[in-house]
């Protein structure tokens, strides 16, 4: 199982979307900080972090459907289940 996962995040490390998808959370937690910093009254850490759960739950649906799609389009979970099983 472990030379499994170790595959996949060598995998992982090379695709240019999982980076894209790296920036852009990031991108998004400065600017929900930025956008809440800049108001004139303070602002309570539970609306910050209410409004950035919701961005991330979405990034990682698409995520996870993006590579989930691609392995099973390419036999990849297949194969893994088969190897385990034998």
């Amino acid at each position: 199982m472990y030379k499994l996962l170790k595959a996949n995040f060598f995998r992982l490390k090379k695709e240019i979307i999982f980076w894209m998808f790296i920036i852009l959370t990031i991108g998004m937690a400065i600017f929900t900080i930025y956008r809440f910093s800049n108001q004139w009254s303070p602002v309570a850490i539970d609306k910050l972090l209410n409004e950035y759960i919701n961005y991330i739950g979405l990034f990682i649906a698409i995520f996870v459907t993006i590579f989930v799609g691609k392995e099973h389009s390419e036999g990849i979970i297949r194969n893994k289940i088969i190897v385990r099983t034998q």
